[in-house]
């Protein structure tokens, strides 16, 4: 059974709620750009797949250019961000980088009250469309702030169900609540609707025409499947996982002081999901054994060793370089993987592999490596 949900990068609550508070309680409202260049942050991050919300290769240039934005008004939002701490430069390892405020903290759920990240989702469609350029252009922060409501409440409905017709689930706004919310006539408003269609579909209750005028007493928005993906539980476990041990591994990397571009995390992270993931997925939880405990456990275990062997290695040779991290990577996470195995309750891999081979004919990847 296949589970649908929103196909887009992560925005935490409590930073939206940060821009909401400036906005309440400032005279200098966050403008449409500031939003803009922070999603395009976000989204960033989420390429790069850092947690600890540093930014290495984000290039103002390329967004504007990509959302079709003037790189004046994109540059005003990042000094926006900036004068609010929402963002600031710093210097990693020799390299300049941006760091995003807290969102370290809201990655990580023990850091957090109830154990729980609360965050929405933003779909990657957003960005095919000219919604943004022209909310910016017209200067309409309240635009976008309406588009992260709706997806909010989108992903929050999504969340609580395993299977979704879409065109059933619809978020409804009374017209008037829309107009003080947008600080626009009713007139605007429909032409912002209009302007969300290729992401909603905007159906109107109670149309009534008045000599020229238009009455509307109800919307009724459905988000379009150019905004959802279907992912499958499998999918959704290694990911969550994988994520998890992608935050580990950034702190490794930090700590050694090992320079590395978002392309070399993905490429180890890969690697462990081929050489270790891949291979002992099928062994069955245990009273003595739970699966990604040990996946973890294997994981900041081959940390541990790597950082010993690189550390002898400098010090016995001060030119020591890694070549290409995520072959030096996979061939570690390989050679440990025997020793791991073997620390394993034997009833654990007995069970296991007596149910592959009645199923399959063949025994399982890890009872290979063990032999």
């Amino acid at each position: 059974m296949k589970k649908i949900k929103m196909d887009g990068f992560r925005m935490p609550q409590a930073i939206l709620k940060d821009f909401y508070m400036i906005r309440d309680e400032s005279f200098e409202r966050p403008p449409a750009s500031a939003y803009v260049v922070y999603l395009t942050m976000l989204c960033q991050l989420d390429k790069e797949k850092n947690q600890r919300g540093i930014l290495k290769e984000y290039n103002l240039s390329y967004w504007a250019k990509t959302l079709k934005i003037p790189y004046s008004t994109f540059y005003t939002g990042k000094l926006y961000l900036e004068k609010y701490h929402f963002v600031k430069e710093e210097i990693l390892n020799d390299l300049p980088v941006l760091v995003l405020k807290d969102i370290e903290k809201y990655n990580n759920p023990g850091s957090l009250e109830g154990g729980e990240l609360n965050y929405l989702l933003i779909p990657h469609a957003l960005f095919k469309t000219n919604i943004l350029a022209e909310l910016v252009r017209t200067s309409n922060p309240e635009g976008i702030e309406l588009i992260l409501s709706l997806f909010n409440q989108f992903r929050t409905a999504m969340s609580k169900k395993e299977v979704i017709e879409l065109n059933k689930l619809r978020q409804s706004r009374n017209m008037s609540t829309l107009k003080k919310q947008l600080n626009k006539n009713s007139k605007k408003v429909r032409e912002i609707l209009t302007l969300l269609e290729p992401l909603f579909v905007i159906e109107y209750e109670g149309l009534e025409y008045r000599g020229k005028q238009i009455w509307v007493r109800k919307v009724w928005i459905t988000i379009k499947e150019t905004c959802v993906k279907e992912q499958n539980v499998e999918e959704f476990k290694v990911d969550h996982l994988m994520a998890m041990l992608s935050h580990e591994l950034t702190y490794f990397l930090d700590g050694q002081r090992i320079k590395y571009k978002p392309r070399d995390q993905f490429d180890i992270m890969i690697s462990y999901k081929q050489e270790v993931y891949d291979k002992v997925k099928l062994l069955k939880d245990h009273e003595q054994f739970n699966l990604e405990s040990a996946i973890k456990q294997y994981f900041i275990n081959c940390m541990d060793n790597i950082g010993i062997y690189i550390h002898q290695q400098q010090q016995n040779n001060k030119t020591f370089r890694i070549h290409s991290l995520g072959a030096f990577f996979r061939k570690a996470f390989r050679n440990y993987l025997g020793t791991f195995l073997k620390k394993i309750p034997p009833e654990v891999r007995i069970e296991t592999m007596f149910e592959h081979y009645t199923q399959t004919g063949t025994y399982p990847d890890f009872e290979k490596i063990i032999l």
